[in-house]
């Protein structure tokens, strides 16, 4: 799903690690350092988003970049820019050159983002560098991070197709007996969150100000940048349209906006950065058994789940969780090799996962199998953003085999009609980048339901034709016309 300063490293951490100020393109005289086989170690800069620092982020990373350093002859400095932040301070870093190595990153800015030379083309190096990692996540994944044939980005494989679920709180399912398994149409759950917030006297749907933005998973955003605009997962036609006029649009924003009216929904949601961690209900894009191992432990309650609509694989379902290495950074291939190893060398991925062991998790026997007992839900780190799920370690609650559950739901996901496609948005940019600063401004309290989607869509939409909305979608349209003929 926090707004405080980002923590600055140590002095003490930095000197204990072996690491030093300079990365990104410039080290000090004492980068130097050698590990044990006495090969020079580098320093690289990994930039993330999650809950902050870690309070124990000294020992964790000593106990990182010990390994690591042996490993391959790396050390990292890892900067966590909290949720809050992260547009902000990530568009400075980009937009100024700040020195990093590694930054962690999303389709929302993944074209934008190499079109203005950000990045390094890692085509030509993923073979020798990442092997393991190339051979582990399958062909059409790497086919939906290219761009015009290059790749730039290093997915998290994952839950790299989106399957939306319902989380529900098992203790308020069963004491107001709700069929939860038969409301999948936010349309139904109107009666039953009445009852939640009369019974119960709190917000049955309570949300930051992004609102319900699942509503626009089933159109694929083709690269846009905007979920204003976008083409039916499953429509073969490929029409390109305005979503917010789209009918099952429509109808869940009057929903949303219901809800408002009735104080379902916390009425501070649209100027919030963040949601709470309890939630009596929400809609989460993972897995069924994340239940169990995330999402019931992460608020501190049973909950119960339910599937909503397909398993879609698209562009941005794949690209909803990348690393990037920066155009300035002197050592590529050894970020590429850090990658690589974060990915496929359990131990480390264990480390990153769940935090420092002893401090943050336990490695336990269950029926013969090493699994992991999480000591608290402090580690503030988003799994998601670091690498694969499938070398994790499972934790012991894990019965049902979560990764496994996994890999079936991206083997069975349904293709966009869109996979592969980009956006070639040279001669619209100046369009789209004013069309998409009108959403922005209107954002927040479209999708918390502050406004009556009757009156201010029409508004919206004023606005966008004004700013050449109606070039860019007829641009879009030819676009995606020429795409599938071709195919």
């Amino acid at each position: 799903m926090k707004l405080r300063k980002i923590t600055a490293m140590g002095l003490a951490a930095v000197m204990t690690a072996g690491m030093l100020t300079g990365c990104g393109g410039g080290e000090s005289k004492d980068s130097a350092a050698k590990n044990e086989s006495g090969d020079e170690i580098v320093n690289l800069k990994w930039v993330l988003i999650g809950s902050g620092m870690p309070d124990n982020y000294d020992t964790w990373i000593k106990n990182v970049n010990d390994y690591v350093g042996e490993k391959i002859g790396v050390n990292v400095d890892i900067e966590v820019i909290p949720w809050g932040d992260w547009d902000k301070r990530r568009n400075i870093i980009i937009s100024t050159n700040e020195p990093y190595d590694i930054i962690f990153g999303t389709g929302n800015n993944y074209l934008a983002d190499i079109k203005l030379g950000a990045y390094v083309d890692i085509t030509e190096m993923i073979d020798e560098q990442m092997p393991e990692f190339k051979e582990l996540m399958p062909e059409k994944y790497w086919d939906a991070v290219k761009v015009d044939d290059r790749i730039y980005g290093i997915p998290s494989y994952k839950d790299s197709s989106i399957s939306n679920y319902a989380i529900w709180d098992k203790e308020l399912v069963e004491k107001y007996d709700i069929d939860y398994q038969n409301l999948t149409n936010l349309e139904d759950l109107t009666p039953v969150f009445e009852e939640l917030k009369a019974g119960e006297n709190d917000y049955p749907v309570y949300v930051k100000n992004d609102g319900i933005y699942s509503i626009f998973d089933p159109y694929d955003q083709i690269g846009g940048g905007t979920q204003i605009m976008g083409v039916r997962y499953d429509d073969a036609e490929g029409k390109v349209c305005f979503t917010l006029e789209e009918p099952e649009i429509v109808s869940a924003l009057e929903t949303i906006h219901e809800w408002y009216e009735k104080g379902i929904i916390n009425p501070d949601a649209a100027t919030l950065s963040e949601a709470r961690v309890y939630n009596m209900w929400r809609i989460a894009q993972g897995w069924e058994s994340a239940g169990k191992t995330s999402w019931g432990p992460q608020m501190g309650k049973e909950v119960v789940v339910q599937k909503l609509g397909d398993t879609i694989l698209s562009n941005e379902t794949v690209r909803g969780g990348m690393n990037m290495i920066s155009a300035n950074s002197k050592y590529p291939e050894k970020c590429l090799e850090f990658l690589n190893l974060v990915n496929m060398d359990t131990k480390l991925r264990d480390m990153f996962y769940y935090g420092e062991e002893g401090v943050n998790f336990e490695y336990v026997d269950v029926d013969g199998k090493q699994m992991v007992h999480k000591i608290n839900e402090e580690w503030p780190m988003a799994g998601y953003t670091q690498g694969t799920f499938f070398t994790v370690t499972p934790v012991e609650t894990d019965t049902e085999g979560q990764w496994d559950e996994i890999k079936a739901l991206n083997e069975a996901a349904v293709p966009s009609v869109m996979l592969g496609f980009n956006l070639d948005t040279t001669e619209i940019d100046t369009q789209l980048a004013n069309c998409r600063e009108i959403w922005l401004r209107y954002r927040s309290e479209v999708m918390t339901g502050v406004q009556d989607p009757k009156e201010i869509i029409p508004k919206i939409k004023e606005e966008l034709m004004n700013a050449g909305f109606q070039d860019v979608l007829d641009a879009a349209q030819a676009q995606v016309d020429e795409f599938l003929a071709s195919k």
